[in-house]
C-alpha cells in the first residue's frame, strides 16, 4: 500500500512524493532503535509513564477523576447513540430530536477529545513515547521516495532528523501515519451521529450544519457562512440581530444628519453707493 503527494518546494518548484509500508527488515531495525533510545532515556533519567501516573495522581494532575470522566463521557456517548437509531420509550421519535441528540454527541466528542489531549500531552515527554517517536521516524526516514526517480528522500534518519521540520517531513509522516494506523479520512464523516444527520441531509459534505436549501445554518438556524458569520436571506454579512455589517465585521454606520456642524453665516448683501450724476459739460462761446 502506497501513498502519495505533490510538494510545493521553497524555490515554487513542485515534487511528488510517495511513502511505502515497512517490510520485516525495517520494522526489525525500528524496534532495535526505539529499544536503544528507550535505554537512552532510562540512563539520562527520563521518567516512564508509570511513574508519570503515579506522580501526576500525588500532585492532582491526572488522578482517578479525571481517568473515570473519560470513561463517564463515553458510555454517556454509546448511550446517546443508541436513542438516536432505537429512539426512546418506545415512541416514534422526532428527526428535530435526533439533530438534538447527535448535537449532544458532537460536543461529548470535543469534551472528551480534549480530555484524552489533555493526557496524552502530558505523556508526550516520557520514555516510551519518546522511543516511539524514534521508531517512527525511522520509517518516514526509510520509507519515503521521490516518485519521478525512485529514490530515497532521505539519506538516513539523521538527515531526516534535521529536515523533520519542513512542509515535506511533515507531508511524509502523514501519509505513514495513515498506513501505519490506518487512520481513516473519512473518521469524522462515519461517525455515528454525522451518518445520522447524513441520511437527513442536515449536514453537507463538510460536516456543516445545512437548512433546506443546501445553505449553513448555525444550531439555531441562522444561515452562516464558511466563518461562522451571520448571513442576512441576501447572503449580506450581519449580527445576531440582522444589523448590516461590513466585511471586517464592523458595523455600517447609517447617514448623520450633523446638527453639530458650525452653522453657515450669513451671506452680506453688497450695497452699492449711488454716485452724483456728472454736470454735463456747458459749452462757452466766445463772444
Amino acid at each position: 500500500m502506497n501513498k502519495e503527494q505533490e510538494i510545493t518546494l521553497p524555490d515554487g518548484s513542485k515534487t511528488t512524493i510517495y511513502v511505502v509500508k515497512p517490510n520485516n527488515q525495517i520494522i526489525a531495525k525500528a524496534d532495535m532503535i526505539r529499544a536503544k533510545r528507550w535505554n537512552e532515556c532510562i540512563r539520562d533519567g527520563i521518567i516512564t509513564k508509570k511513574e508519570l501516573a503515579v506522580l501526576m495522581e500525588d500532585r492532582g494532575i491526572w488522578n482517578k477523576e479525571k481517568s473515570g470522566k473519560e470513561t463517564e463521557i463515553t458510555d454517556n456517548i454509546q448511550a446517546l447513540e443508541r436513542d438516536l437509531y432505537r429512539g426512546k420509550d418506545g415512541h416514534k421519535p422526532k428527526v428535530s430530536e435526533g439533530r438534538d441528540i447527535a448535537m449532544q454527541m458532537r460536543d461529548l466528542r470535543i469534551k472528551l477529545r480534549e480530555l484524552i489531549g489533555e493526557r496524552l500531552a502530558l505523556e508526550e515527554n516520557t520514555a516510551e513515547s519518546l522511543a516511539d517517536n524514534a521508531r517512527f521516524d525511522y520509517f518516514v526516514a526509510t520509507c519515503t521516495f521521490y516518485k519521478d526517480t525512485q529514490k530515497k528522500v532521505y539519506n538516513d534518519l539523521e538527515d531526516y532528523n534535521q529536515r523533520s521540520s519542513d512542509d515535506m517531513a511533515f507531508a511524509a509522516a502523514s501519509m505513514l501515519g495513515d498506513i501505519l494506523y490506518n487512520l481513516d479520512a473519512s473518521f469524522e464523516e462515519n461517525l455515528p451521529e454525522n451518518k445520522w444527520l447524513k441520511n437527513f441531509e442536515l449536514i453537507n459534505e463538510d460536516l456543516g450544519l445545512v437548512n433546506d436549501e443546501g445553505e449553513l445554518t448555525d444550531r439555531k438556524g441562522n444561515r452562516i457562512n464558511e466563518d461562522g458569520h451571520y448571513l442576512d436571506e441576501k447572503g449580506n454579512r450581519v449580527d445576531i440581530d440582522g444589523f448590516p455589517l461590513d466585511n471586517d465585521g464592523s458595523y455600517i454606520m447609517v447617514e448623520y444628519e450633523n446638527d453639530l456642524a458650525p452653522k453657515p453665516k450669513p451671506k452680506r448683501r453688497k450695497t452699492t453707493k449711488k454716485t452724483e450724476s456728472e454736470t454735463p459739460e456747458t459749452s462757452t462761446t466766445e463772444s
